[in-house]
Parts: C-alpha cells; sequence; structure tokens
C-alpha cells in the first residue's frame, strides 16, 4: 500500500495534492465544526461537502505549487550567495534543518498570506453559493500571524521529510489543526458562558 501510495504522489502530484487535501482537509473542517458547535447540523449537507471538497481541492494544487517554489528558491537564493551553500544540498542533519527552516520560512512568509486570502476568498464564496452567512475577513489578521508561530515550525519539519511525502504531512496537518481549532473553539465557548 505505501509502495502504491508513494507511486501515486510521484506519477501524478498535482491529482494526488487535489485528492490529499479534498479529503484530510474536508474532515478538518467537518470535524472542526463537530466539535465547535456539538453537532453535525447543516455542514453534512451534499452539496455543502462537495464544495468543501472541491475549494481544499484547489488550495492542495495551490500549497503544492507553494512547496515546489519554496524548495527551489532555497535553492536558488544558495546559489546566488543569500544562504548558506549547505540550505542547497543539504549533508547532516544541521544543515537539513537549516534548509527546511528557510524553505518554510520564505513559502509561509512569502506565499503564506496569498494563500489564505484565496482560502477566505473560497469559503465566503461557498457560504453565498449556499445562502449562508460568510465570515468576511473578520480574523483572518489572527490567522495570518499563524503563519509565523504556527506554520513555519510545522512546515520546517515538513520540509525535512523526503519530498515525496510533504504534500500528505501538509494535508494531515490541516486534519489536525481543524480538530484542535474546533476543540478550542468549544472550549473558549463554554469558558465565556
Amino acid at each position: 500500500m505505501w509502495e502504491s501510495y508513494l507511486a501515486m504522489v510521484t506519477e501524478h502530484p498535482f491529482a494526488a495534492a487535489a485528492v490529499q487535501f479534498a479529503l484530510l482537509g474536508t474532515v478538518g473542517e467537518l470535524l472542526s465544526m463537530r466539535l465547535r458547535d456539538g453537532a453535525w447540523g447543516a455542514m453534512l449537507r451534499p452539496s455543502r461537502v462537495v464544495l468543501k471538497a472541491l475549494g481544499w481541492a484547489l488550495l492542495g494544487i495551490y500549497i503544492k505549487l507553494m512547496f515546489l517554489a519554496a524548495s527551489a528558491g532555497v535553492r536558488a537564493l544558495a546559489d546566488f550567495g543569500a544562504l548558506p551553500e549547505a540550505a542547497a544540498s543539504p549533508q547532516d542533519t544541521a544543515e537539513l534543518l537549516l534548509a527546511a527552516f528557510a524553505a518554510s520560512a520564505l513559502m509561509n512568509v512569502m506565499m503564506g498570506p496569498s494563500m489564505m486570502i484565496l482560502h477566505r476568498g473560497m469559503d465566503n464564496l461557498i457560504d453565498r453559493v449556499l445562502g449562508a452567512n460568510p465570515a468576511g475577513w473578520k480574523g483572518l489578521d489572527k490567522g495570518m500571524l499563524t503563519l509565523l508561530w504556527l506554520w513555519i515550525p510545522l512546515h520546517t519539519f515538513t520540509f525535512t521529510q523526503p519530498r515525496e511525502v510533504r504534500i500528505g504531512i501538509a494535508a494531515l496537518l490541516s486534519l489536525v489543526l481543524g480538530v484542535v481549532m474546533g476543540w478550542t473553539s468549544r472550549r473558549q465557548r463554554e469558558g465565556a458562558s
């Protein structure tokens, strides 16, 4: 099974990114809402699930592009002399961590904001299409800050892993984050009551 997964993500990297995020991102978002609200409610309407999965699939492709651009950017910066040569071809653990941190920082600082805006824009559009109240842009500033304190460290770990599994790890992190956000939102609501 592992060999089949590696073959799929190697032979069809963009389709694999779309499928992984469509599944794991959507499940994470649904679990987040379930934990936050204490009930499934309208979130399980087939039209909502399909549109959310489509949105997550598009984000998966965008994130795959971000990962590729960040890796290439680190190599280009090292070749240019803006980063140590070790960042382009790490030979030991310290150099691997340097390269991973550089890729994660580059990706999250330079490309992360556009991804978050795209994600929120798609969520707002999906809500409008379904006749729900869109969240608008409220709280996006706090989301942007997570790029620094949460996503740079998490993706530093992700960039230490083999290229073939990085998007799968990122998709799994989206599911885990959904669960954590839902649980945290519920605890905050209960504490305010």
